[in-house]
């Protein structure tokens, strides 16, 4: 058999061609694969709020319109929607204490508790704000015990994606002026996620630059206040958060 002289393989320059299409063609995909994950990830954020403020809601309607408390607690008298469990908790005491809160009989999935893009030792990372049957506190705004209590719950925020080191489980911001006080994580991209007391789960944008710096520090720096300013003027994210927790701006 004579073999054809013109049966041959890649040239290096055909290799190399094929390999710069390639590189070409990654580089397109990766990105787009890589918003197609994180948005398969925000969208089982929003459903593990919305899971959470629908237990919240039930328990309003089995308990003559009495809202959960809002912060951690272990206290029989006075159960809150988790168990408490002191400052930097390990996975275990956090599962316990998903265990021990009122609203694991409505759901008894802990994965509920948690957003899909938090670190594998943070088991809950959503927690309720003070106005929702927290704690009145130096600069807070009304509190509410009952569901009836405030208006236009369409715009009342119940639950946020929070840091796990937030050990009463409730997320604190200023009623009477423009500042920060619990620290922002934002998981998904510049943004975060909350529910509201009409059953509905929104993902937030934020535009200002501070509050996208004030969201990219670690809990620790944001905590002990050593990083971005935490008051911030005339900060449209800021304030809307606020009105969305306190049903207004106390300044």
């Amino acid at each position: 058999m004579i073999m054809d002289t013109k049966e041959r393989g890649f040239t290096l320059i055909e290799l190399l061609v094929v390999i710069s299409i390639i590189a070409l063609l990654l580089s397109i995909l990766i990105p787009v694969l890589s918003q197609a994950r994180e948005q398969g990830k925000r969208t089982v954020c929003l459903f593990n709020h919305r899971t959470l403020v629908l237990a919240w809601l039930m328990y309003a309607d089995e308990n003559d319109d009495f809202l959960v408390r809002g912060l951690a607690s272990d206290d029989p008298t006075q159960p809150g929607w988790v168990g408490y469990t002191g400052a930097n908790p390990n996975v275990d005491q956090q599962l316990e204490a998903i265990k021990r809160g009122v609203f694991y009989r409505y759901t008894e999935n802990p994965e509920v508790y948690r957003c899909p893009s938090a670190k594998e030792d943070e088991m809950r990372t959503y927690s309720t704000v003070h106005a929702m049957n927290g704690l009145a506190f130096s600069g807070s705004g009304p509190v509410h015990q009952k569901l009836s209590s405030f208006d236009r719950a369409a715009g009342r925020v119940v639950f946020l994606d929070d840091y796990f080191q937030d050990w009463d489980a409730c997320w604190a911001v200023y009623y009477d002026q423009p500042r920060w006080w619990n620290p922002l994580p934002m998981r998904h991209s510049e943004g975060t996620t909350l529910a509201f007391a009409d059953g509905r789960s929104e993902w937030w944008e934020w535009y200002d630059p501070r509050t996208i710096a004030y969201g990219e520090e670690d809990w620790w720096t944001s905590e002990q206040g050593l990083g971005v300013e935490k008051t911030q003027e005339d900060n449209d994210d800021l304030e809307r958060l606020q009105r969305a927790a306190w049903g207004g701006l106390g300044y």
